[in-house]
C-alpha cells in the first residue's frame, strides 16, 4: 500500500476521535446512558408513554401522510409543494422555520461533493425547523421529501394514498415521505409533551445527497451550532424495517479504468484481419494488468469489484482499447478522492513498465457513478445503545446493523458536525418500483422510536 495519503486536518481527526470513542468511555458512558434510560425519576419519557403517545397520534400520521403523497417530489424536480406542508405543520408547533433554495453545482468542490443522480440543479427547497425552546442535548431528526420516479406497473395512483391490509400505498410511502410523517408526528408529540423536541430538517437527498443533505449540514456546521446527536428517520432498503439500523455508510468509489493500445500494419489491402498479432499492443491484456497491479498495490485489503468488462470490436484482431467498471469499497481514514489520485498516479508508473512496438500504451482512469466517503459510529456508541434500547422495547426485538449500505445520508453529520448520526425506519417494500408501500403499525412504532430514542438522548 503506497503512503502518500492526503493529509486529514486536525478539525476532522478531532471529530473522528469523537466518534470513535474508546471501548473503556464507551463502557462508562452506556453504563449512565442505561441508568437515564431506564430512570423514570429524571423525567424521561418510557417505553408505555411513547407507545401511547404514538398511537393517540395514529389518525394524524396516517392524514399527514396521505397529504404528503399526494404531492408531487420527484427527486430531479421541484418539491416546494409538498415541504409547504412541512413548513405548515411545523409552524403551528412552536418551531423557528429557516427555508433554503440550494444548487448542487455550489458544492462541486466540496470534499463530500457527489454528483446527484438524476442530474440536476433545482434550485431544491430545504428546511429546518428549530424548536423556540428544548431542555437538555440539541437533536436533531432529519428525512428526506423527494422520491423516486413513477415506474410502470402501478395497480393505484401513485399520487393518491391507498390503506389495503395493513398497509399504505403511494409513492413516497417507504422512501422517504413515511420517514417524513413519523418525524414531524414525533416532533409534535415531543413538543406537546414539553421536553426534548429535536430539531427537524427535511431536505433532498436520493441520488447521493448533494441536493439537500449536504447544503444543510454543511450550513449548521458554519452557523456554529452545537448538535449532540442525529437521527435519520429513512428505513433500510431491505424492507427489514425496524429491525435494521443504518450506523455504518461504507466508502464507495466506481471508477472506468480504459486502456487504449493499438494494430499492427493490414499485410492485405485495408483488411485488419490480416495484421499480425505480434505487431499490435493487446489492451485487453495490459487493461487486466492493470486491475491486477491496482488490486495488489494501493486497493490491497480494500473491497474491490469488477462490474464490467470489455474489450476490442471485431474477432480477429488485437483488441485495441478495453474498458473496466470497478468498484471499490473502503471504510477507515481513507476518502475517494485520495484513492482516485493513489490510483492514477500508480496507472502513470504502471503504463512505464508496458512493452512499446509499433506503438504505445495508454492507460487512463475516472471517476463515474457512486463517490461517498465512509461515515461509521460504534455499534456500542452510547448513543446507538439507547437506540437500539428503545427499539428492543418498542417491538420486543433487538434490532442488528444493517450490514451493506453505501453513500447513506448519515455520513454527512457523521463526516461534517462530527456526532454520532443513524438511521432507523418502518417495513416497507417495492422500493424503487411501482406499488410502493409502509406498514402503517411499523410507521406508528417508528414513531414511538423516535419518541423514546429523543427522550433517551436528552437525558445525556
Amino acid at each position: 500500500m503506497a503512503t502518500n495519503k492526503i493529509s486529514k486536518s486536525d478539525n476532522y481527526l478531532t471529530r473522528r476521535k469523537f466518534v470513535e470513542t474508546g471501548a473503556a468511555g464507551v463502557a462508562a458512558w452506556s453504563l449512565a446512558h442505561t441508568q437515564l434510560l431506564n430512570s423514570t425519576e429524571l423525567g424521561l419519557i418510557t417505553a408505555k408513554e411513547a407507545l401511547q403517545m404514538a398511537r393517540q397520534r395514529r389518525t394524524d400520521l396516517v392524514d399527514l401522510l396521505s397529504q404528503l403523497i399526494s404531492m408531487r417530489s420527484q427527486a430531479s424536480g421541484n418539491a416546494a409543494t409538498a415541504q409547504e406542508v412541512v413548513k405548515e405543520f411545523l409552524t403551528k408547533l412552536p418551531y423557528h422555520i429557516d427555508i433554503s433554495s440550494d444548487k448542487p453545482s455550489q458544492f462541486a468542490q466540496h470534499t463530500e461533493f457527489m454528483p446527484p443522480d438524476p442530474p440536476g440543479d433545482g434550485p431544491f427547497v430545504n428546511i429546518i425547523g428549530r424548536p423556540h425552546h428544548s431542555p437538555g442535548a440539541n437533536l436533531a431528526l432529519f428525512a428526506h421529501i423527494d422520491t423516486h420516479i413513477v415506474e410502470n406497473g402501478w395497480k393505484t395512483d401513485p399520487y393518491q394514498a391507498v390503506i389495503d391490509n395493513g398497509r399504505l400505498y403511494g409513492l413516497g410511502s417507504a422512501d422517504d415521505k413515511g420517514g417524513v410523517a413519523a418525524m414531524l408526528i414525533a416532533a409534535a408529540a415531543l413538543s406537546d409533551a414539553g421536553s426534548h423536541a429535536p430539531i427537524v430538517i427535511s431536505h433532498h437527498a436520493k441520488g447521493g445527497g448533494s441536493r439537500g443533505s449536504l447544503q444543510v449540514f454543511e450550513n449548521l456546521k458554519n452557523s456554529g451550532e452545537k448538535i449532540d446527536a442525529v437521527l435519520y428517520s429513512h428505513p433500510a432498503e431491505t424492507g427489514h424495517g425496524l429491525n435494521e439500523i443504518k450506523n455504518n455508510s461504507s466508502g464507495v468509489l466506481d471508477v472506468a479504468l480504459i486502456t487504449k493500445g493499438w494494430r499492427g500494419q493490414p499485410l492485405d489491402i485495408g483488411l485488419p484481419d490480416s495484421a499480425l498479432w505480434t505487431d499490435g499492443g493487446n489492451a485487453l491484456e495490459a487493461c487486466w494488468k492493470a486491475v491486477n497491479h491496482l488490486k495488489n498495490g494501493v486497493l490491497q485489503g480494500l473491497r474491490v469489484n469488477i462490474g464490467k468488462f470489455k474489450a476490442g470490436n471485431r474477432t480477429g484482431s488485437v483488441p485495441d482499447q478495453a474498458h473496466a467498471e470497478i468498484r471499490i469499497l473502503f471504510d477507515g481514514d481513507h476518502t475517494w478522492q485520495e484513492l482516485l489520485n493513489l490510483m492514477q498516479n500508480e496507472l502513470d508508473s504502471f503504463s512505464d513498465t508496458l512493452p512499446r512496438g509499433n506503438g504505445t500504451f495508454r492507460t487512463s482512469i475516472e471517476a463515474k457513478g457512486l463517490l461517498a466517503n465512509p461515515g461509521t459510529v460504534a455499534w456500542d456508541h452510547p448513543s446507538c445503545n439507547i437506540l437500539r434500547r428503545a427499539i428492543e422495547e418498542i417491538k420486543g426485538t433487538a434490532p442488528v446493523s444493517y450490514p451493506n449500505h453505501l453513500a447513506s445520508d448519515i455520513r454527512h453529520p457523521i463526516r461534517t458536525l462530527g456526532v454520532p448520526a443513524f438511521g432507523i425506519g418502518s417495513l416497507g417494500g417495492n422500493f424503487y418500483g411501482p406499488n410502493e408501500w409502509v406498514d402503517i403499525d411499523d410507521l406508528v412504532n417508528l414513531v414511538a422510536v423516535i419518541i423514546l430514542t429523543m427522550s433517551g438522548w436528552s437525558g445525556t
